[in-house]
């Protein structure tokens, strides 16, 4: 058969050329997902070896090596989403990755999110006999799997570190074929998670067979036509010559009459105790300057708390032009952090980003609190929780948790580890879309966290840094991001955060200054504004507005601490793969 000329304009050369760029998005795909892969693999050697956490690696390894342009976010982002392939190959072995570039799947594994990813592996690896999946595993996947062993024998001995072959006794020639091979290399994976769970026999027989003394292409061998590896770009954040003001105040956050709630707990006194609480901070003392704000603040407190319950300072975001402010408590913890530094670009699309995000822009209204209160505003919690997990304390350390069951009860084998939210599960596609057109603005946040407010950064990063899975949300070093729509609280605290949560209220509208009650400030922010605070121990509230007025809230869940400390009492289990 003559081979067509595939450098003329007819219509068969054009498809030819099709072909062939088919074929090579197909293989760049693959090793895109390759590329990640190893570059979890030796994060996890050089933690193994030293002891550091990924931004230590980073600084080590990456940023502080002469002509490095990567960012610190584009890595934890690769990490992350190396370590989503590493699951699927887990589950299917690579011959599954494979399959995902193939059917152009890279981007949809690259997008999930929470532990979906760690799931999909026990799907594929053992698939309940009366899933609907197992059909699929069983007719189809397993069946093509078994297919392309033969047809595409492959090694990854360049993947692996020396490190992990020598701990996990794992062939300095790992041939792809062998699946028990394969599934010791992918089990030793640290994923801040139970390990999969084991292999059915029954649904993976036809991979069991040996493929023989067909010759072992090494994985990495494919990428000799390609330059480097895809790497997404970074926009460049505007610096811009930013002052940091530091305030230190006598407040005592431990005196009892801070720590205790004063606002009502039913929700029909609440309101109108907030309504009264509002008056008295609209009558508060507008600042002028920030040497006026030193002045009021030092005669503020008595004795650690407020000399009058009545009185609020009203501070203006005119006094800190393009500014930091930060106040600090008695005993130097944070009391709050205000920045008007944000850039212009990234300001002035905060609302229409929201809206588009959404896809619903009628969904932020026209409103007048004053003249119409009590309205309900709309909340999206794209959250991770670990509150109400099932602890491990007291269950047996051999058995993979998957496979327990509580005795005469219903067991939540979701709350076994760390998970996300209802709204995050039902609102993928906005969550996406939020993590798109907000990159630059999660970014300059948690520049602006890691620059000035080091100790409270480190603190969050804490729990971003060990989430299942090997996630790293957008927000970090928060977790978790709250869309308020048409918001205005009332008065309370927000008891299940880590001690602090960032606010970047976001529209067109006047009013509605966030007032911290134990503190005495009313802070007057305007759209783009960023504040930071201890929503866990201070009351909250905002005042009335008048406009089009919605809200970013980045927050960490406090029950986290059981997930440090044990992850959740089940530390001990022998298939807790984690760093802990």
């Amino acid at each position: 058969m003559q081979t067509p000329y595939v450098e003329d304009e007819s219509l068969l050369s054009v498809a030819v050329r099709c072909k062939g760029i088919t074929s090579k998005d197909i293989c760049t795909n693959f090793l895109v997902m390759v590329n990640y892969m190893t570059l979890v693999c030796k994060c996890q050697s050089i933690r193994l070896k030293t002891g550091l956490c990924l931004k230590g690696i980073y600084h080590q390894e990456i940023h502080n090596r002469p002509g490095s342009t990567v960012g610190y976010r584009a890595f934890l982002e690769w990490h992350a989403i190396g370590s989503k392939f590493i699951a699927v190959a887990c589950g299917g072995s690579i011959y599954a990755l494979v399959l995902v570039a193939g059917l152009g799947l890279r981007v949809s594994i690259a997008t999930m999110v929470g532990t979906t990813h760690l799931h999909l592996a026990n799907m594929l690896r053992s698939p309940p006999k009366s899933s609907p999946e197992r059909k699929l595993i069983t007719d189809y996947i397993v069946p093509t799997i078994a297919r392309m062993r033969f047809a595409l024998p492959l090694s990854m001995s360049s993947m692996f570190s020396r490190v992990l072959i020598e701990k996990y006794a794992v062939s300095k020639i790992v041939d792809c074929t062998d699946l028990s091979a394969s599934d010791c290399f992918f089990d030793a994976v640290i994923q801040n998670a139970f390990g999969p769970l084991c292999r059915s026999r029954k649904v993976w027989r036809p991979c069991i067979a040996p493929v023989g003394d067909l010759t072992r292409a090494p994985v990495q061998s494919l990428s000799n036509g390609l330059n480097r590896p895809y790497s997404p770009p970074l926009s460049d954040i505007e610096e811009d010559d930013i002052q940091h003001i530091i305030i230190d105040t006598s407040y005592d956050p431990l005196s009892p009459q801070n720590k205790l709630f004063k606002a009502p707990r039913d929700k029909a006194v609440n309101s109108k105790w907030t309504a009264d609480e509002r008056l008295h901070a609209e009558a508060g003392k507008r600042v002028t300057s920030i040497d006026d704000l030193r002045k009021k603040l030092a005669k503020l407190y008595h004795k650690g708390v407020k000399k009058s319950p009545d009185t609020y300072l009203r501070i203006p975001m005119s006094i800190i032009p393009n500014h930091h402010l930060e106040l600090r408590n008695k005993d130097g913890s944070l009391m709050a952090f205000v920045s008007t530094g944000l850039p212009s670009h990234i300001r002035s699309s905060l609302e229409v980003n929201l809206l588009a995000s959404l896809e619903s822009p009628e969904l932020l209204e026209e409103r007048n609190t004053g003249t119409h209160p009590g309205q309900p505003f709309q909340a999206m919690h794209l959250s991770w929780y670990n509150r109400h997990c099932t602890s491990g304390h007291e269950a047996p350390s051999d058995v993979q948790p998957w496979l327990l069951e509580k005795e005469g009860m219903r067991t939540n084998h979701g709350q076994v580890i760390p998970y996300i939210s209802k709204d995050l599960q039902h609102h993928r596609r906005i969550y996406g879309t939020i993590t798109r057109v907000y990159v630059e603005l999660f970014e300059w946040v948690r520049r602006l966290m890691e620059t000035y407010l080091q100790e409270e950064f480190e603190m969050l990063m804490e729990v971003a840094s060990c989430l299942p899975g090997n996630c790293m949300p957008p927000v970090a070093p928060f977790i978790s991001l709250v869309i308020n729509i048409n918001v205005s609280t009332k008065a309370h605290r927000d008891s299940h955060d880590r001690h602090l949560c960032l606010v970047i209220p976001i529209g067109h509208f006047e009013g509605g200054a966030l007032c911290l009650l134990e503190n005495g400030l009313v802070l007057e922010l305007r759209a783009g504004d960023i504040a930071l605070f201890r929503s866990s121990e201070v009351t909250h509230f905002n005042l009335n507005y008048r406009g089009a007025r919605a809200s970013l809230v980045f927050q960490t869940d406090k029950a986290f601490a059981a997930w440090i400390r044990d992850h959740n009492g089940w530390v001990d289990n022998v298939t807790m793969h984690s760093f802990v």
